[in-house]
């Protein structure tokens, strides 16, 4: 059957085909292959459906592995962004590093030439002062006693004026007493007269009494800080005295009645009035306010003359303070008596005791010196 079809679709015969009528058998074999045809059409089917299956299983794990890459490369392009960011942070601190190492190299220089001119100034100092020392040597020579006495003069000195002018008597005993030491340690009994003399005027120094300056200036800024506590006293109206009562009947038109009248209104007018109420008493606001002022400044200007060691100013500034405490301010009441009672307590103190002479030791110790350079210079 195969070869009859192979001929009926073959072009290039050219015998026109036969036709031939199929058998009964023949007939009948297509049908069955007709029947068994379903049947073996379905594989290619699913196996087209598998293929298909797997073709979009690819297609999606295909896409999958392509997000992920493109994930992937844009994490990495991001991490390079951000290390050309770090790099150019980086190149940028570099930069600024470099800038401070510039400046400091150069505050370095600079420090440098401050300290060669700094070495060069001491290098000149120390020229300076070795010709100094070799001055002084030459006046007072190189014993070690020289030196001693020059340093027990220097301490002397120094106690006259602390004492002099300061008025500082600790300080003058704390001097005089290092010159003694000094004298002693020459060994030379030529000074026993000078400190002899030092002796007798440490001891007149020890029984001054020490002045307790800070604890009188406290007082002084206590009552200052008291000063806006203190009351004015307050008056009443003044009253006039006045008839208790007028005649109910009218006097007689007379001379007699016009001058007694003229009296009795000149008597209203002028009325006198005896008060121990003190005067300040009708000062204004604004006077008040500069009495407080003015009494402030007083304890104030004591407290200075204390500081300063004014013995009359001090006492002047305190007597004036305490009159006006007593004059303007109510006596009654307790703050006015404890201003006036710490006032009273400060009032007899000497902010300003004698002091002794105590210059005759120096005089005795240049006196001595002169001699022995005299004596010195006679030997040679």
């Amino acid at each position: 059957m195969n070869e009859t079809k192979k001929q009926e679709l073959d072009p290039t015969t050219s015998e026109p085909a036969e036709e031939i009528v199929p058998t009964p058998e023949e007939q009948t074999e297509p049908r069955a292959e007709q029947d068994a045809q379903p049947e073996g059409s379905r594989l290619p089917l699913i196996i087209a459906l598998l293929a298909l299956v797997v073709a979009l299983g690819g297609v999606g794990l295909g896409y999958t592995k392509w997000a992920e890459l493109k994930h992937t490369m844009q994490l990495k392009g991001q991490a390079v962004v951000e290390l050309k960011e770090r790099q150019l942070e980086a190149k940028g601190r570099l930069d600024k590093s470099g800038k401070t190492i510039a400046a400091q190299q150069a505050a370095f220089s600079a420090l440098d030439e401050m300290l060669k001119q700094e070495r060069a100034r001491l290098l000149q100092q120390g020229v300076e002062m070795k010709d100094s020392l070799d001055g002084v040597f030459r006046r007072i020579g190189r014993s070690s006693t020289q030196w001693i006495i020059s340093e027990a003069e220097y301490l002397m000195r120094i106690a006259n004026h602390r004492l002099q002018l300061e008025g500082d008597a600790a300080t003058a005993l704390v001097a005089m007493n290092t010159a003694d030491e000094r004298l002693r340690d020459s060994g030379d009994p030529a000074w026993n007269g000078v400190r002899e003399v030092l002796a007798s005027e440490m001891a007149q120094l020890q029984a001054i009494k020490v002045l307790d300056l800070a604890g009188h200036a406290a007082k002084l800024s206590g009552l200052i800080s008291q000063v806006e506590k203190l009351k004015l006293p307050h008056s009443g109206p003044v009253v006039s005295t006045k008839s208790q009562g007028k005649d109910e009947n009218p006097k007689e038109f007379t001379i007699d009645a016009v001058l007694h009248d003229g009296w009795e209104g000149f008597k209203s007018l002028m009325v006198i009035r005896k008060s121990d109420r003190p005067l300040t008493a009708r000062l204004g606001p604004e006077q008040q306010f500069f009495l407080y002022q003015n009494l402030r400044l007083q304890l104030e200007a004591a407290r200075l003359a204390l500081l300063r060691r004014d013995q009359i100013l001090y006492d002047s500034s305190l007597e004036r303070a305490a009159t006006w405490v007593a004059e303007f301010f109510d006596q009654k009441l307790t703050m006015t008596k404890t201003m006036q009672a710490g006032i009273k307590d400060l009032k007899g103190l000497q902010v300003q005791p004698p002091l002794p002479d105590i210059t005759k030791s120096l005089r005795m110790l240049l006196e001595q010196r002169h001699m022995n350079s005299e004596g010195q210079k006679a030997g040679s």
